[in-house]
């Protein structure tokens, strides 16, 4: 494959990520908004938050052999294609039941179309490029989080607590997800870099065989930790801003911040593992983030909030994108879209669990408290990351 194939099919993909991730986060916060115009309890929001994760829990192991049989490129297409249906279908949806419905498939769609571009840079990056190109797809990612939120709540409007038209964000979500698709005109000219011997072996690769090489479960734990700790965070801020009489706006702009600093490490990744080694980066970044997490217990004040979320954001951006290179190193080709279906597993068991004791954990020990809790989260994964991973095996 040349370069320049090589730079249209990575480019394309980047593109396609972005837009796809700006389509589902414009739809996530307002499919909230939708259920409340229509009455929900807290009790259903939550269900409803639930079954976003608990469906592609359910799956993410049969999607990795679908996208190792049938190829990157049409699951990634079912994803996106899935956006477009979906945002037109909830800006006409009025009942819980079906909103609760076509929340359950947005949760596939968005795992199809996560499988399938993680695979996709897995199998078409060389070795050399591993670290460098996820970094780069999770620098894609972070963008279509961190522009869909507040795209969707520009065009929705305000009219007090709730939106002016959540119909609107929805049928924008659809639109983007539709300009998402641009990209496939050019995956079109990109051939195949498997035979369709080598497909039909990975569609039948099992679980445990993937399990089994060295260095997969650390990183599956290590994936879990930070996936979950960087969603407990999203959740936790707005009340640690409660307690410590932090407004609004401002725990807004700390996020924004964050995720602009993940965004930031992603983007330096591809040096920093040249400079340091991916173990070391990886493990590094892991150990000063824990650490800095049992720090921000003490951050009393905005701007000491501010720069604690500004590392630890930089710092656990970090450690995703690493844990899908190294996987996709440890693992041969057809093994690939497997490994990463079963690191998305673990990822979906963090993002379901972890929140439930972060919240058991602020109710009698106050907001605050869950900083130590994922600082000992993060930091269990440092301990076993740095055991079992170094830069000759990573």
């Amino acid at each position: 494959m040349t370069s320049r194939s090589t730079n249209s099919w990575l480019w394309a993909l980047l593109i396609n990520v972005a837009l796809a991730q700006a389509s589902i986060y414009v739809m996530r916060p307002m499919i909230t908004y939708r259920a409340l115009e229509n009455g929900a309890s807290g009790y259903e929001i939550g269900l409803i938050a639930s079954i976003y994760a608990l469906l592609p829990l359910l799956i993410a192991v049969p999607m990795g052999r679908w996208v190792g049989r049938f190829g990157e490129i049409p699951l990634l297409f079912i994803g996106c294609f899935s956006f477009i249906i979906l945002g037109v279908a909830f800006a006409f949806l009025n009942n819980f039941i079906a909103i609760a419905a076509a929340t359950a498939l947005a949760g596939v769609a968005h795992l199809s179309n996560v499988a399938a571009s993680q695979a996709m840079v897995a199998n078409r990056s060389a070795m050399n490029l591993q670290d460098q190109n996820f970094g780069y797809f999770s620098f894609a990612t972070s963008l279509g989080h961190s522009v869909g939120p507040i795209l969707g709540g520009l065009i929705a409007g305000s009219a007090g607590v709730l939106p002016r038209s959540s119909t609107s964000a929805f049928i924008f979500a659809a639109l983007l997800a539709l300009l998402s698709l641009v990209p496939f005109f050019l995956f079109k000219s990109i051939k195949e870099v498997r035979t369709q011997q080598e497909r039909d072996a990975a569609g039948a690769i099992k679980a445990r065989d993937v399990l089994s090489r060295p260095g997969i479960k650390p990183a599956i734990w290590t994936s879990l930790s930070v996936a979950a700790a960087n969603d407990v965070l999203v959740v936790i801020l707005p009340l640690v801003g409660t307690e410590k009489g932090i407004s609004p706006v401002v725990i807004g702009a700390i996020l924004s911040i964050r995720s602009a600093a993940a965004m930031i490490s992603r983007f330096l990744l591809g040096r920093l593992t040249k400079s340091y080694g991916s173990a070391r980066t990886m493990n590094y970044s892991i150990f000063f983030s824990a650490l800095f997490l049992f720090a921000s217990i003490y951050a009393n004040s905005s701007i000491a909030l501010c720069l604690a979320m500004a590392i630890v954001g930089f710092l656990l951006g970090i450690g995703q994108p690493l844990t899908m290179s190294i996987v996709s190193k440890k693992t041969p080709s057809q093994e690939r879209a497997m490994a990463i279906s079963i690191r998305l597993f673990g990822n979906r068991i963090g993002q379901f669990l972890v929140p439930l004791a972060a919240g058991a954990l602020a109710a009698p020990f106050g907001a605050s408290s869950v900083f130590i809790g994922l600082g000992v989260l993060v930091a269990s994964a440092g301990v076993v990351s740095a055991a079992t991973l170094d830069d000759k095996t990573a």
